[in-house]
């Protein structure tokens, strides 16, 4: 019995044994798994935990293949690019404390009124993916691509402290009234659909959108500038996801408004509801109310071809608060897109998911890389990032956490992407109070010189003066036309930028590399790339001495010249100046009447100068003969009708007579073809005493055999005696 008892104790005892082996090893060959990816050992623990408790998560090294100190420098290059809000949850270790940021022991205020630059402590602690590898925090890494699996309730679970909860889209109008958003089927539509919607067209993850918008406009009552649309000039104008507020949330509106400005010295006009049409406004003194060229207004409405906008000046947003209407051709409306100006809510949320995605989503597409650019493939290594708040990836992750955890999806599968960087402390990094004096201070021997020294379709080429012991530049470009970077390193004092767009804006600035670091950058300096050949225009109206002409735009174009092309002299000469890169046809005037004119077109740019591109293929026309004048009609007889006319230039033909029984001439009464260009009267017969007759008459030229005509005259009545 002994025996049997010790056996039966032996063999708990070696079963309890391999089961406890069993788990060990599991735990060790994922850790090894980890490291085998590429994990630092200092990352492993806290990912095996993770694993346990979340089997379907699967975590991924991303590799930037750089320096971990050379990373956190070059997110620091400017201190204004990594801000944090300055509260009693912070201490003075997590504010830079260098004199450009601290001058004469004040704190400098780099957004809003409370967001001062992080200290370099504070950029490591929030920049250490190690610091963020707990089931809160670690959604920063997650895709943000779209997931199906995501639903309204969890868009609701994460917006449920905000005024959007459960609601209906509400809004001011640019008019200042209360609207209610209503689709195209005249239903309301509730915030948390918009964003699911946004989420589909863009494919972009709704729980990150959402997030996103919590944590740029998300109080309880919308009064955010970028959410209650009352902020003047901006009246009306929406930004949920604080889209280019580099300098504050009245940027913010300012890009959602769409940049509108006078692109020339204009007139300003009001509407006359008596008159029911445009009017040209006038001062105390009778004289004409002009704009002057690069005024800006902020988007209220559109009827027909005028524009109505509130003036304001774009450095400060001052705004008399003065109101007017322009006409379309002489603004400029470049940046009226991604659904620009965003008028309401569903716009902003719906567009500016779209211009996040084109702009982030495919070497940035995780939160901490939208705050944190350590991808060297995105082409904008350090630069084109979302926010500067340096805790906006930690606070977003968290909200998305709870959203998984309220719609009750926190198991399923999940993807992160983790960065890694070389040579990491092999602690994580934290803040500590007697780490604040170790603050870098960026070094300020900027280039001079940046100029524009040539330029193609699709390349520009920019020279600088050299700076003395620079082994390398970083050169900057910024697309303006599409709001997105890429960064270029050469060792010469010259850089050809090549692949360019045709007619986009870019923006440039250089920096040098010495054996002090980086330098500052130099100024900026702004050029387009040279306009493309455009296609082949078409005619889609003549008159006698115009044609109007039509064309497919450039996009990045500035305005088109126009020209007509003498094959006999072979030269061309300008006929029209369109300056509105949106403009699609022009009708151009003082054409030879009756004659073939032979036309093109060129799109152009203007930085410094007018770039033009190459012109198009020819597009002929022949005009119409001049419409005569009919000067007088008159009965010299109870059966006669003589009609006088003046002669038509260009009428190599003839002219044509028609006598009506009524004004429209669907009763006709006589029709009579004189052969003579020079004849310019004519007596019809056989008309009826005491009638009313009415006449015109046009002219007319043969080509190829078939009649060309003229307009009709105006139409003139007689009686017959």
């Amino acid at each position: 019995m002994l025996k049997k008892i010790t056996s039966i104790i032996l063999a708990l005892i070696i079963t309890a044994s391999v089961f406890g082996m069993s788990f060990n090893v599991s735990a060790i060959t994922y850790k090894q798994e980890l490291i085998n990816k590429g994990f630092p050992e200092s990352y492993a623990d806290a990912l095996v935990t993770l694993h346990n408790k979340y089997p379907n998560w699967v975590f991924e090294p991303f590799k930037t293949e750089l320096n971990w100190q050379t990373a956190v420098n070059g997110e620091r290059s400017s201190h204004s690019k990594q801000v944090i809000q300055k509260s009693s949850s912070y201490g003075d270790a997590y504010y830079c404390q260098c004199e450009k940021c601290k001058p004469n022991g004040t704190y400098k205020i780099q957004e809003g009124s409370s967001w001062v630059s992080a200290s370099e402590q504070a950029v490591k602690y929030f920049m250490d993916p190690r610091n963020w590898l707990s089931e809160e925090y670690i959604f920063q890494f997650e895709s943000t691509s779209y997931a199906s699996n995501q639903t309204i309730a969890g868009v609701e679970s994460i917006i449920s402290t905000t005024w959007m909860k459960d609601a209906n889209i509400t809004y001011k109008s640019t008019e200042g009234q209360s609207l209610t958003y209503k689709d195209s089927k005249r239903n309301t539509v509730k915030y948390s659909q918009a964003i699911i919607d946004a989420a589909k067209n863009s494919k972009m993850s709704a729980y990150y959108l959402a997030s996103k918008i919590r944590q740029e406009v998300g109080s309880k009552n919308p009064t955010t500038g970028g959410s209650c649309g009352t902020k003047s000039p901006f009246i009306g104008m929406y930004n949920y996801y604080n889209i280019g507020a580099n300098t504050g949330y009245m940027a913010g509106l300012e890009w959602a408004s769409g940049f509108l400005r006078t692109n020339k010295e204009t007139t300003a006009y009001t509407y006359d509801s008596n008159k029911k049409e445009f009017v040209a406004l006038k001062d105390e003194k009778g004289n004409v109310r002009k704009l002057k060229s690069e005024q800006y207004l902020s988007y209220i409405s559109k009827s027909g071809n005028y524009y109505k906008g509130m003036l304001y000046e774009t450095d400060t947003f001052k705004t008399s608060g003065e109101v007017v209407w322009v006409l379309a051709d002489d603004l400029r409306t470049t940046y009226f897109n991604y659904g620009r100006p965003w008028t309401n809510p569903y716009l902003t949320i719906y567009y500016g998911a779209e211009y996040i995605k084109n702009g982030f989503s495919t070497y940035q597409n995780t939160g901490y890389l939208q705050k944190f650019n350590v991808n060297k493939n995105s082409g904008s290594l350090y630069n084109h990032e979302y926010m500067a708040n340096v805790d906006a990836a930690k606070s977003e992750a968290k909200t998305t956490y709870n959203a998984y955890k309220n719609a009750n999806i926190l198991s399923s599968a999940k993807t992160f992407y983790i960065p890694v960087f070389n040579n990491m402390p092999s602690a994580k990094c934290t803040v500590t109070s007697g780490g604040a004096s170790s603050q870098t201070t960026a070094s300020s021997n900027p280039v001079t010189g940046l100029t524009l020294s040539g330029r193609t379709t699709t390349s520009l080429t920019f020279k600088w003066n050299k700076l003395s012991g620079a082994t390398k530049y970083y050169v900057y470009v910024k697309n303006v036309t599409k709001g997105t970077s890429f960064n270029k390193t050469v060792t010469s004092n010259s850089a050809t930028l090549n692949g360019l767009t045709p007619a986009n804006k870019y923006e440039v600035k250089v920096r040098a590399y010495t054996s002090k670091g980086w330098q500052d950058y130099s100024s900026s300096v702004a050029a387009h790339a040279t306009p493309d050949k455009m296609a082949k225009p078409k005619i889609s109206s003549v008159g006698d001495t115009y044609a109007t002409l039509t064309w497919s735009t450039k996009t990045g174009a500035d305005g088109y010249h126009i020209y007509s092309y003498n094959s006999s002299t072979k030269k061309y000469t300008l006929l029209a100046n369109v300056k509105n890169g949106k403009t699609s046809s022009v009708r151009v005037n003082s054409l030879v009447s009756a004659s073939k004119n032979t036309l093109c077109i060129r799109a152009y740019v203007v930085d410094s100068s007018t770039v033009a591109g190459t012109l198009s293929d020819k597009v002929s026309t022949t005009t119409k003969p001049r419409t005569p004048t009919l000067k007088s009609v008159s009965s010299p007889s109870s059966t006669k009708i003589k009609a006088t006319w003046s002669a038509a230039t260009g009428c190599e033909g003839g002219y044509e007579i028609y006598y009506g029984k009524d004004k429209n001439f669907k009763k006709l009464a006589a029709k009579k073809v004189i052969k003579s260009k020079k004849t310019v009267s004519y007596t019809g017969k056989n008309f009826t005493k005491g009638k009313t007759y009415y006449v015109k008459v046009r002219s007319y030229r043969t080509v190829n055999g078939k009649k060309k005509y003229s307009s009709w005259s105006a139409v003139k009545s007689v009686k017959c005696k």
